[in-house]
């Protein structure tokens, strides 16, 4: 690593950081090609004599994220003994082990609920934070836009995985035959039986493995790269501000500007101090005792003192008329008073912009968000507003078989690339949102259309061409959704404990996992599998509710 550092320009290191934390999430996130290989798992386990549903195999997908949301909580503590590139190297072979384990055993339910979901979920959790800390690390301004990047990867490993799933198991186009599920009065669910299609699925797993093995660990090895000096475990501090400095030419006023910037987050006294500050004199320039951006303090404060001597000289001159006929008393008191605006906005714009982003994150900033005495009833918000994710993710391919009836070659080639462009422009669309916004606005806006995907979905399931506009804008809430939990824990929460704040908050998936199981099993049976959505509609519409005044303050 230190010879590719001294090779390449430090300036570059940062975009080398952000494309291998994208290649790592982009091989990690094949959890989201679970949807197109629950029927061929079915079928596959039916075949060898096993009587399992939809609903059965998709557990597996339940207990990965389950396991995904406990694993990280302990993936902290591992990064921490480990070191980032050792922990995310070793999840990278735990993920292999996973996968061409569960081609070995993939006729017992039984083993591929152990590999596929507990294995395979305790190594991704593990390093779920690692990639998206280690971005932030290069990159202070547009922090939602980062996130967007890093996380889209995981939103486009169904377009890398889905087809070649379906081209190698299904390559020639065979067409599931209903069934009648659990063999009596369940729904009818549709399995392959085509020997020849069933006897590639165990190949198509061992090939996942070796593909994850090699893109998963580049990708690892390169997200974990760091600028010679930078301090990669201090928890946020020294970092490098990409976006606002020349890491070549200004090394020593880089190093300045971390220092305050450590001295600030580690010392939340101070930074109270400086917001009482603001509050109560916005007019007097920026305080001299201030350790953030002091020379850029004492280079306002020289303007200030030229802007004020102009203004005092201005006032010598306002008795008499201009060329109009107006009074130049009243013509100075109007300029005086648009100057006076003037230096306070520029005040209130450097204070803001050298300390916060946003003011309303003041209170439990740079905290842990235990010590958030509302932070259960946001964490149960997100529980209810993301509890759709699961069940498209799952049966999104289910549907359009059974109710489109059309070729599975076609409804997976298309699907995974309208889904994987939708997501992928959902975290980007919603990332930038979320930088323009506020947090309480964005999460309406999201709601209204996650309400809107669930509550249409049954209506026009039966035409493909709605059907796939259908899934694209659930898709596109579901990378909305997904940026909605590091964004709220970087802005309300800080970054000096990002890892266990997202560790906690992440643990909203393993609840609406639950969420979602209890309501399909519950409703499966009496209704049909496109109106479930209707359902999840309703719960995200109350949690819209409840977050628009949570994300206030």
């Amino acid at each position: 690593m230190d010879k590719m550092t001294a090779i390449l320009p430090q300036r570059a290191i940062p975009y080398v950081v952000l494309t291998g934390a994208f290649l790592y999430n982009l091989n990690i996130g094949i959890i989201n090609s679970y949807g197109n290989l629950n029927i061929y798992l079915t079928s596959y386990l039916r075949h060898k004599g096993q009587n399992v549903t939809y609903r059965d195999v998709s557990f597996i997908y339940e207990l990965t994220v389950i396991m995904l949301g406990v694993s990280m909580l302990i993936g902290n503590v591992v990064q921490k003994k480990l070191g980032e590139r050792a922990t995310i190297l070793t999840c990278c072979f735990t993920t292999f082990v996973s996968f061409y384990l569960s081609s070995v055993y993939a006729h017992s339910y039984l083993m591929l609920c152990l590999f596929m979901g507990v294995l395979y979920g305790l190594g991704y959790g593990i390093s779920f934070t690692i990639p998206l800390s280690c971005a932030y690390k290069h990159f202070k301004k547009n922090r939602g836009l980062v996130s967007g990047i890093v996380i889209s990867a995981i939103s486009l490993s169904p377009f890398l995985y889905c087809p070649l799933q379906t081209l190698l198991i299904n390559r020639n186009n065979v067409l599931p035959v209903e069934n009648i599920a659990d063999g009596g009065g369940g729904p009818r669910e549709r399995y392959f039986e085509d020997p020849h299609v069933l006897g590639r699925i165990p190949q198509v797993l061992f090939i996942q493995s070796v593909i994850f093995l090699i893109f998963g660990t580049c990708g690892g090895f390169f997200a974990t790269m760091e600028v010679k000096g930078m301090d990669v475990n201090g928890g946020g501090e020294k970092q490098l501000d990409n976006g606002n400095h020349d890491v070549g030419k200004s090394g020593k006023h880089v190093d300045t500007q971390e220092r305050s910037l450590t001295d600030v987050e580690r010392n939340d006294e101070q930074t109270r101090i400086t917001t009482e500050k603001q509050k109560g004199n916005q007019n007097d320039g920026t305080n001299e005792g201030d350790n953030l951006g002091s020379r850029l303090a004492k280079s306002f404060k020289k303007k200030k003192k030229k802007k004020m001597a102009g203004m005092l000289n201005d006032e010598e001159g306002e008795e008499g008329e201009d060329g109009e006929g107006i009074p130049n008393g009243n013509k100075k008191k109007k300029q005086k008073k648009t100057k006076n605006f003037i230096l306070f906005f520029l005040n209130m714009l450097n204070i803001n912009t050298t300390i916060f982003s946003d003011n309303n994150v003041q209170k439990y900033y740079n905290k842990k968000c235990t010590e958030d005495v509302f932070f259960f009833f946001l964490w149960l918000s997100v529980v209810l507003f993301n509890s759709y994710i699961n069940f498209v993710i799952m049966y999104w391919k289910i549907i359009g078989i059974t109710y489109t009836s059309m070729e599975d070659k076609f409804i997976t080639l298309n699907g995974s690339f309208i889904n994987s462009m939708a997501n992928i422009a959902g975290r980007l669309v919603w990332g930038s949102i979320y930088d323009k916004l506020q947090v309480h606005i964005t999460v309406t806006l999201l709601g209204a259309c996650i309400c809107c995907a669930c509550f249409l979905l049954p209506a026009i399931a039966h035409i493909y061409i709605l059907y796939a506009f259908a899934c694209a804008l659930f898709y596109f809430c579901i990378g909305g959704s997904l940026v909605t939990i590091p964004i709220i824990t970087l802005k309300k929460y800080g970054e000096l404990h990002f890892p266990l704040n997202m560790s906690i908050l992440y643990t909203t998936r393993i609840a609406n996992t639950f969420l979602c199981s209890v309501v399909v099993r519950l409703f499966y049976s009496l209704f049909t599998l496109r109106c479930l959505s209707s359902a999840f509609g309703l719960i995200s519409l109350l949690a819209t509710v409840a977050m628009f005044f949570l994300t206030q303050s």
